[in-house]
């Protein structure tokens, strides 16, 4: 009778516990079938953490690629570099980044932004189960972050007087030339050409093409294209004085890595005009004074400050589902 009553106890214990797994500790409703896990107690369904880990395949192929120099075939999400898969690595990025929206979510809510966690995948539609519709993450991940940047908005109105002049006056000065550091001032002389006054295009281009590059002064350029027929104006002048005319070429240029200092570098202005530019300094800009961006100042405070307690709670938010079923969702 003894070991029929101890049956039984253990029987009816292991029944608690099972049914208790089927809940998170913090609240949890009960997981659908369709349901994946819960992250801190929102129930996940399949197709949206599936969303989240194909949306992750590019970005595991990529770096794989790059880092270990990884073959893209039949092997390759099962094949171990390192410590793991690259199928696991997909794994934790996915379930990293589903943590931090879920908990951004709840913010949301809390904040009246949002009717529910994850309501921006109400809308989507439905996919198979061989793929998933990225276009749809794509769209939920962008709503998302507007309603991130309305809550960024409230928090700052809200918190804006805990702020003190300490602290504004630290993240300024920390902070500076990454927030509020002014343009250089690139100073360069031009040597610009009338289209109209160039009888010879070829010779013209091949006279540009083989000065584009060099490091010498355009005053000797200029006498030396005068010399071939091609007279062009020679000034000098700074960004800040030419109405964006020349400066927008030196942008470009040195976007395609050319336009140092001291070297000539070639651009159109219009298809009337075309220049020589050669930049002979760059001088500091400066920062804006702080009076003059001090409400900015504590709003980007407010919005780290933010973003820390949120990256926070991701980081220790619960997790709760069944491994076997996370296993089946796969890249390969």
């Amino acid at each position: 009778m003894k070991k029929k009553k101890t049956s039984l106890e253990l029987r009816l214990l292991l029944g608690l516990l099972s049914l208790a797994l089927t809940f998170s500790i913090g609240g949890c409703q009960a997981l659908k079938p369709t349901d994946a896990l819960a992250v801190a107690g929102t129930p996940i369904s399949t197709k949206v953490y599936r969303l989240f880990l194909q949306n992750e395949k590019a970005l595991t192929v990529n770096r794989y690629v790059t880092k270990y120099h990884a073959e893209y075939d039949t092997h390759f999400w099962q094949t171990k570099y390192g410590r793991q898969t690259p199928q696991q690595a997909a794994q934790v990025q996915a379930m990293k980044k589903l943590r931090q929206f879920v908990v951004e979510d709840q913010a949301l809510v809390k904040a009246k932004l949002l009717d529910e966690p994850l309501a921006e995948f109400a809308a989507l539609k439905k996919t198979n189960g061989t793929g998933a519709n990225l276009t749809g993450m794509a769209a939920a991940q962008k709503q998302h972050r507007e309603l991130m940047l309305k809550l960024q908005s409230q928090y700052v109105r809200a918190h804006r007087k805990s702020v003190t002049e300490k602290q504004q006056g630290a993240f300024y000065s920390h902070n500076k030339s990454k927030y509020w550091a002014r343009p250089n001032v690139i100073h360069y002389e031009t040597l610009t050409f009338d289209r109209g006054k160039i009888n010879n295009l070829s010779d013209f281009t091949a006279m540009i093409q083989r000065v584009n590059g060099q490091q010498t002064d355009l005053v000797s350029v200029q006498k030396t294209f005068g010399v071939a027929g091609f007279p062009g104006q020679l000034n000098q002048t700074d960004s800040l004085h030419d109405a964006d005319q020349y400066y927008g070429a030196y942008l470009r240029a040195t976007n395609d890595h050319t336009g140092q200092t001291g070297q000539i570098f070639a651009a159109w202005l219009s298809d009337r005009k075309m220049c020589l530019v050669r930049v002979t300094k760059s001088v500091h800009g400066g920062f804006v004074p702080f009076a003059d961006v001090q409400e900015d100042v504590t709003a980007k405070i407010l919005q780290k400050r933010l973003a820390k307690m949120l990256a926070n709670r991701a980081k220790h938010a619960e997790v709760n589902g069944d491994p076997t079923m996370l296993s089946k969702e796969t890249l390969a």
